[in-house]
């Protein structure tokens, strides 16, 4: 049990102890051989380097979009001297003919290194992923590199961006909403005030929580599965609702 003191209100953070000794990539836990990443950070459009997919002898990686409800269009594999490549569904360029061309997983594998006289040797490639969702098209980047170990996951799922101003018809009703608009607040006022860094394992767990409600996850489950309290969404939730301190927040910033 950890706590932090912001402005005299203290912050009890529980962390279960099956999550500590996990390893934390891309703010995202790695549970049971899923790995989940956001759309943000498999576009290139964060602080974050691009995700890294390592393949090891005898196991596949799988890039799944299903919960983000977008189509892979196209992918492009810049090196396959060390990699094959497959989807669920039929791609052009892959298949010879599709009826209906798309996916929503693709399958990657380690393969023996080909020798490829039109490419440099390399144990490295860009994987490049052209999707379709509702409302646009997207690009996705990953770095393939080859491993020589057991991976720590088998897919990797992307996840779809928190957006703190969500419509409503995503939860059950308009209070869920309005609190997540005071969790981010709050966060972003302890930021700023320096009392949690984004380095920390702590902020790491609140940015799962927050993927965990984007995906639609009810507040209680996204905060258990992320491994953090109520108590500290709770606090979270009142400094986000305080005017008082929420003014001199503004005031101090000036």
């Amino acid at each position: 049990m950890g706590s932090i003191l912001f402005n005299n209100i203290t912050i009890i953070c529980l962390i279960s102890f099956p999550f500590v000794n996990l390893p934390t990539v891309n703010a995202a836990e790695i549970r049971q051989g899923v790995k989940q990443i956001s759309q943000d950070i498999a576009t290139g459009n964060s602080s974050k380097q691009i995700p890294e997919i390592k393949l090891s002898p005898g196991y596949g990686v799988n890039i799944s979009f299903i919960k983000t409800g977008e189509i892979v269009e196209k992918v492009w594999l810049d090196n396959p001297a060390i990699a094959s490549l497959d989807v669920d569904g039929c791609l052009s360029g892959l298949s010879q003919q599709c009826e209906q061309s798309g996916a929503t997983v693709i399958h990657l594998r380690q393969i023996n290194k080909l020798k490829l006289p039109q490419l440099p040797s390399t144990g490295t490639s860009l994987l490049t992923v052209v999707t379709k969702g509702n409302s646009q098209r997207q690009v996705y980047l990953f770095q393939v590199v080859m491993g020589n170990k057991k991976p720590d996951y088998q897919t990797l799922e992307i996840l779809p961006n928190f957006n703190p101003i969500l419509e409503s018809k995503i939860y059950s009703n308009i209070n869920s909403t309005n609190k997540l608009q005071q969790i981010s607040r709050g966060l972003n006022i302890t930021k700023q005030q320096g009392l949690i860094s984004e380095q920390s394992r702590l902020w790491q767990r609140i940015e799962k929580f927050f993927i965990n409600v984007r995906s639609g996850k009810s507040i209680s489950i996204a905060a258990r599965d992320s491994g953090i309290s109520r108590q500290l969404i709770n606090r979270l939730a009142e400094l986000g609702s305080d005017s008082d301190i929420q003014q001199k927040f503004i005031n101090n910033s000036k």
